[in-house]
């Protein structure tokens, strides 16, 4: 069931999600020419909002939100101790040819990066949630130990919690939660991406206590303002229109 949902999630993702509208105007195309007409050239305006940087920002503004930068001010309130730096995985691949290995992907490593940028300026300890996933082969690492050996590998960094059986979002917040219960955790600082944060906040806002703290620390913030090259179909805008696709069915899904 979950890889039909995933397969018929990718027709209706952007780009994609114009297909439909392209086949209803040729089935209307005699019979109701104005109505094909319309609904060829709604199909021309999604695929844009679907294949662009600018589109993809629009889309965002009006579907989702955007979330500011933290302020590094906040990371000074309060005693180090009692804060966490709480960093969600976005998936590994079990084999990465030009490493021999399992590795993290790029979102996981975004995340991690700024992840232990935040904790080393804090002085605060730092948590990774992530499990193997429901389609997880067997012998595969979680995304909590392959963040553990690159923080340890590549910035000499060790995170004081792994979190390594979250399958979901929702999982993340109700494990990191409990495994932060009676460490005298009274503010958390989440990290993930832009897109995801309105779902992670969810989450983590009903899992944690009440008198936690949670502050969001976005990455993969979109700057202000735009260029005319923003406008044009790009890879970036076709990754991040799907992204914002997939966070939007999901945040009005609950998940």
């Amino acid at each position: 069931m979950n890889d039909l949902i995933h397969s018929v999630a990718a027709w209706l993702l952007p780009p994609m999600g114009a297909v439909p509208l392209l086949l209803l105007a040729w089935f209307w195309r005699a019979r109701r020419a104005r109505l094909a007409h319309a609904l060829f050239a709604l199909s021309l305006v999604a695929l844009w909002l679907g294949s662009s940087d600018l589109g993809a920002q629009w889309l965002q503004d009006h579907l989702l939100g955007r979330y500011e930068p933290l302020a590094l001010d906040t990371l000074q309130e309060g005693p180090p101790e009692q804060t966490a730096i709480v960093v969600l995985g976005a998936g590994g691949r079990l084999m990465v040819p030009e490493y021999q290995s399992a590795q993290l992907k790029t979102l996981s490593i975004e995340r991690l990066r700024y992840g232990i940028w935040l904790s080393r300026r804090s002085h605060s300890p730092l948590l990774f949630t992530g499990g193997t996933g429901r389609a997880a082969r067997p012998g595969q690492p979680s995304e909590a130990a392959l963040a553990d050996q690159l923080a340890r590998e590549q910035f000499g960094f060790e995170p004081r919690w792994l979190e390594d059986q979250a399958f979901d979002t929702r999982e993340n917040a109700l494990y990191s939660a409990q495994m932060l219960r009676g460490t005298g955790i009274r503010r958390v600082i989440l990290v993930t991406h832009d897109l995801h944060m309105r779902r992670a906040m969810r989450a983590f806002r009903s899992a944690l206590p009440p008198d936690v703290a949670l502050i969001p620390a976005p990455v993969g913030l979109s700057g202000d303002g735009w260029e005319w090259r923003d406008a044009l179909p790009s890879a970036e805008g076709v990754n991040r229109a799907r992204y914002l696709g997939y966070e939007w069915l999901g945040w009005i899904a609950g998940h």
